[in-house]
């Protein structure tokens, strides 16, 4: 992605060298190769760039935010798996109500568990083993 952020750029600084759109999209194959970006977007950007533009970067895109990913979820998949590690994926996705998908993320990005024999089992030290170790310090 960055190399189209540097095209972008080439492509500004040869509008304002007065240089046709043509002859960027050839003076780009030449630097880029196989990783320059299509003649429409060329184009495109050239376009944009001459009406007034001034960022290379992508404007924000409207779409909705992800919901099911929030703190409630983490907290409520991370208490029911503390009471029973041997719940299944589809067990956790009943009893929250949100995606197999989501309970995954949260599972392994989130919470560090991985599956291994049935049983969510940390990958490296995580919340289970930090909190049976304060528990064993607190004793």
């Amino acid at each position: 992605m960055s190399d189209f952020s540097e095209q972008r750029s080439a492509i500004k600084f040869c509008l304002r060298n007065e240089i046709s759109a043509a002859e960027t999209f050839r003076m780009l194959q030449k630097a880029f190769g196989e990783s320059t970006m299509s003649q429409k977007n060329v184009y495109k950007w050239y376009k944009d760039f001459s009406e007034g533009r001034e960022r290379v970067d992508d404007l924000e895109r409207p779409g909705r935010p992800s919901t099911s990913t929030n703190q409630q979820h983490v907290k409520k998949i991370k208490e029911l798996v503390l009471e029973n590690r041997r719940l299944s994926i589809r067990d956790l996705v009943e009893m929250v109500g949100i995606s197999i998908g989501s309970v995954q993320t949260i599972l392994k990005d989130h919470l560090g568990l991985r599956k291994v024999k049935s049983r969510l089992v940390p990958k490296t030290l995580n919340f289970l083993e930090k909190e049976s170790r304060v528990k064993f310090v607190k004793r």
